[in-house]
């Protein structure tokens, strides 16, 4: 058993203790299925980047735990990740309130499977850092593990404010299984305090962010007879450098700062949540242990903005919730000159001589969803509906001095989704049915021709992804839920089952990908 399997745990283990000597005090006597969604519905906080907002949930203490099991197979996927995946994962969710203090938290721990990965030495490749290391050896599996714990507390200090406090930690490994395989550590750590100053018809809030975010990978050749394997180092746009040896590390240092405002009011019979974002965030690459040299890596600065706007109405008989969401992304890789001189000690040591912009991206992403629930009883589901629409644009240029080559789309997807609850006493069945289709609006894609610029860039990865981004497909996601209400148990309020089938199918070609998820679990 691993360290992060032992930790998990006890950590499940302490929040179940935790949450059924609070439910024994102040449980709620009142039981629908579909609970845990219902309590999250009320509290559109809950959907904002304002943990402070836990003030607003009504007295009530109610928690989810759940298993899941995820299987992934298909050749519709982007180069860097796997053709086919099984995942295993175990979930706590918990909500308490004590003494009118505010908890939340949330444990999960995953394992997975990975195989028909390409180009690549992260644990995560597609993050958005174009610095990315990687090898070209087919055939093999990757081991992923990764352990999430978040903890928030809020309680209302006066009339007038409330304060709450976040914290956010996650730490994953993984490793190929086949030589030169990169081991990979990843530590992530958030920590956002937030306030809302409460008026008569209104609130305001504030929030602040700070994350780090790190990751060492260390390829190792443990089995190989090779003594001399090849290692990628990307750029963006499929530009690369490569060097052999027996050994290569990477390390990425990211920081991050954020700040938000959300401002609630009633607007008609809807309540209104505006909530404003941005974020700052700066990713250093390194390669090397001893010898630090940033010659085949660079700077990553991002800068995002972010506007949700949230309407909810709750009735006796429905609950009615529209969510916009616009985000502006803006991306600059920056790319050093170096040069490696001997220093006293007679080490080797690199000078930078410049640093030049090389990779620009930027994000446009707009989308609109409504959600319709009716309702029976005033909080039984009889069925939900949900429609939504969403745009996205995307550029990017590569600055090959005296050359630029760009890359750009826009694509528009659309999705509906219903279900239907039917019950037996203390028996739910809920089937439904998602179809999501997404049509390419626009594209352009400029790259060399040039021997002397392409014996550089693999383009047949870049030109593979982009294809990915642009294609049309269509998305059929049959799912059923099944709950179940335990007559004798005190703390159990339901046992339930939802399994979900997910099948993409790109318009005019034969790729497509399945993706069955089935999730076991229990809400008390």
């Amino acid at each position: 058993m691993t360290k992060l399997q032992i930790v998990l745990i006890l950590a499940l283990s302490f929040l179940t203790a935790q949450n059924g000597l609070a439910s024994n005090a102040t449980k709620d006597s009142t039981f629908s299925f579909n609970t845990f969604k219902l309590f999250q519905l009320k509290n559109q906080w809950l959907n904002s980047g304002n943990i402070a907002g836990l003030t607003f949930n009504a007295n009530q203490n109610i928690a989810e735990v759940f298993g899941e099991y995820k299987l992934a197979d298909g050749n519709f996927r982007r180069v860097r990740e796997a053709s086919h995946l099984e995942n295993y994962s175990l979930s706590a969710e918990s909500y308490l309130t004590i003494n009118n203090t505010y908890f939340y938290g949330k444990l999960s721990y995953q394992y997975s499977d990975e195989t028909g990965n390409l180009y690549n030495g992260l644990f995560n490749p597609y993050r958005g850092n174009p610095y990315l290391i990687g090898d070209s050896v087919p055939g093999a599996n990757f081991h992923k593990e990764g352990f999430n714990l978040s903890g928030g507390v809020a309680k209302k200090l006066t009339n007038q404010l409330s304060f709450g406090l976040l914290a956010d930690y996650h730490i994953g490994k993984s490793a190929k299984q086949k030589d030169p395989r990169p081991r990979t550590v990843v530590t992530d750590l958030l920590l956002q305090p937030s306030i809302i100053m409460h008026f008569p018809n209104s609130n305001l809030g504030f929030n602040l962010g700070y994350r780090n975010r790190k990751e060492d990978i260390e390829y190792k050749q443990v089995v190989t007879d090779d003594p001399d394997p090849t290692y990628f180092m990307f750029k963006g746009m499929g530009f690369y450098s490569s060097e052999t040896g027996q050994t290569k590390s990477r390390y990425f240092n990211q920081n991050s700062i954020s700040a938000g405002v959300q401002f609630d009011t009633k607007l008609f019979d809807f309540s209104s949540l505006t909530e404003i974002r941005g974020t700052y965030s700066k990713e250093q690459t390194e390669d090397g242990t001893n010898t630090i040299k940033k010659d085949d890596a660079g700077d990553w600065k991002t800068f995002q903005v972010e506007l949700n706007q949230q309407f909810t109405k709750h009735t006796e008989t429905s609950i009615q919730k529209i969510i916009f969401r616009t985000s502006f992304f803006d991306g600059d890789g920056i790319e050093y000159i170096q040069d490696a001189i001997l220093n006293d000690d007679n080490q080797t040591e690199y000078i930078t001589l410049s640093k030049n912009l090389k990779l620009n991206r930027k994000e446009f992403d707009a989308g609109v969803r409504f959600d319709y629930l009716k309702l029976d009883d005033h909080e039984q589901i009889k069925w939900e509906t949900t429609l939504q629409a969403r745009y996205k644009l995307k550029t990017e240029k590569y600055y090959y001095i005296p050359e630029i080559f760009n890359a750009n789309y826009s694509n528009l997807e659309l999705g509906v989704k219903f279900v239907k609850d039917f019950y037996f006493r203390k028996f739910c069945l809920v089937p439904g049915i998602g179809l999501d289709y997404r049509y390419n609006l626009d594209q352009e894609l400029n790259l060399s021709n040039d021997e002397t610029i392409t014996r550089r860039q693999n383009k047949q990865l870049y030109i593979h992804d982009f294809e990915y981004h642009t294609a049309d497909y269509l998305i059929v996601s049959p799912q059923v839920y099944c709950g179940y209400k335990l007559p004798k148990s005190e703390n159990i309020d339901e046992l339930f089952l939802k399994i979900r089938y997910e099948f993409r199918e790109v318009i005019d070609s034969n790729e497509n990908m399945g993706i069955l998820t089935a999730k076991l679990g229990f809400i008390f």
